[in-house]
This record gives structure tokens, C-alpha cells and sequence, in this order.
């Protein structure tokens, strides 16, 4: 493939689920990978904060609980864990939930407005062109390197 070739389909919009298999990563395209890797980050930092907040809460419920009842001191941790439950399937951070009432019912139609801006906008269409452009000399660069190496050569002697 030459500097100018691209591997990217035009950008189009990608699936929000994660890629469920090693054929559905291998023909993902810059874009979506991209755009999947920024998704998951969002997840990754939304499944923290959860996680950060969920601390004192529920030592407080398990506190709120020992102190407040003697038929059933867990009621509150109990509904910590529920809304724990419920976090974390709206959060879907690894994309194993095909259903509704997901994170990804949002990001879906952020996925479709982006990839339709991007289709759509001349400045941003030029934009990922340029950058194909500069990672597929990368790679090339980089290839010629590692060539050079397996055959017995010092790249620095060209």
C-alpha cells in the first residue's frame, strides 16, 4: 500500500459496542479505532468516578445500617449494591450488553453525528487524509527500518 493509499474506508459510523472478536478488530479502521479507544477511556473514567464514590457511600449505608436497625441492618448497603448494579450496566464498560438502557444509546447518536461531521466537513475529511497520509509513512518508515535490521544493515548507514 503506498503513502498515499489509505487503509480508512470513509469515515462512516462504526459499531458503539466494542469489537466482539479478533476478525471484527483486525478490519477496523483508523476512525473507528479511534473513536473506540476514546469511548472506552470515557467508560474507564465514568466506571472510576463511580467506583471513587461508591467508597464512603457504602461504608456510610453499612454505618447508617448497624446503627439504625436490628431487624435488617444491611437495607441500606443493600441498595448501595443495587445502585451499583445498575451503574454498572449503564456504564457497559466492555460492551457486553446488546440491550437497551445502556451508555451506549447515547454515544450511539454521538458516534452517528461525529462520523456524519467528519463525512461531511471538508476541513475534517482533509484533516483525516493528512493524518492517514503521515501514519501510512510512518509505517513504512518504520517497516524499511525493521527490514533494514533483519537484513544485516545499520539503517543509519543510507
Amino acid at each position: 500500500m503506498s503513502a498515499t493509499q489509505s487503509k480508512d474506508p470513509a469515515p462512516g459510523p462504526a459499531t458503539t459496542n466494542e469489537p466482539s472478536d479478533e476478525n471484527e478488530l483486525n478490519s477496523m479502521g483508523r476512525m473507528q479505532l479511534l473513536w473506540q479507544v476514546l469511548v472506552f477511556q470515557i467508560k474507564l473514567a465514568a466506571d472510576g468516578l463511580r467506583d471513587v464514590i461508591l467508597v464512603p457511600v457504602s461504608l456510610g449505608a453499612a454505618l447508617l445500617g448497624l446503627l439504625s436497625s436490628r431487624d435488617d441492618p444491611a437495607k441500606y448497603y443493600k441498595q448501595v449494591l443495587h445502585l451499583g448494579r445498575r451503574s454498572e450496566y449503564w456504564i457497559n464498560l466492555f460492551g457486553y450488553r446488546k440491550g437497551r438502557g445502556t451508555s451506549d444509546e447515547i454515544i450511539k447518536d454521538l458516534e452517528q453525528r461525529v462520523f456524519a461531521e467528519a463525512e461531511n466537513n471538508p476541513h475534517l475529511r482533509r484533516a483525516n487524509e493528512t493524518l492517514n497520509r503521515s501514519l501510512d509513512k510512518s509505517i513504512e518508515s518504520v517497516s524499511g527500518t525493521i527490514e533494514k535490521r533483519r537484513a544485516g544493515k545499520s539503517p543509519e548507514s543510507d
